[in-house]
């Protein structure tokens, strides 16, 4: 694969090992936990996309599979638009 689009789970360090360029995309966790995409002294294009300013965020240091508030913010309200385009801007430069 050219560009990996994965959220905060295992397949995102798999595709950092192999220093494949990903998009993170964060919901109920957050970065700032240390847990972001890991590529060692390698320079390669990543993007990481989450929602700031949701006062019930993180609400998990591993992931809910349901929101505890039941409106799961932070995946409703990612900026579709601007990850497509980081896609689209990664893929031509891969």
């Amino acid at each position: 694969a050219k560009v990996i689009v994965t959220h905060d789970t295992g397949l995102m360090h798999i595709a950092a090992a192999f220093k494949k360029p990903i998009i993170s995309i964060w919901g109920n966790t957050v970065p700032a936990f240390g847990m972001g995409p890991y590529y060692g002294n390698a320079e390669v294009a990543n993007a990481l996309f989450e929602v700031p300013d949701i006062n019930c965020r993180p609400c998990s240091k591993i992931g809910y599979k349901q929101c505890p508030k039941g409106h799961f913010k932070c995946m409703q309200l990612q900026p579709v638009e601007a990850i497509v385009a980081s896609v689209n801007k990664i893929w031509k430069h891969v």
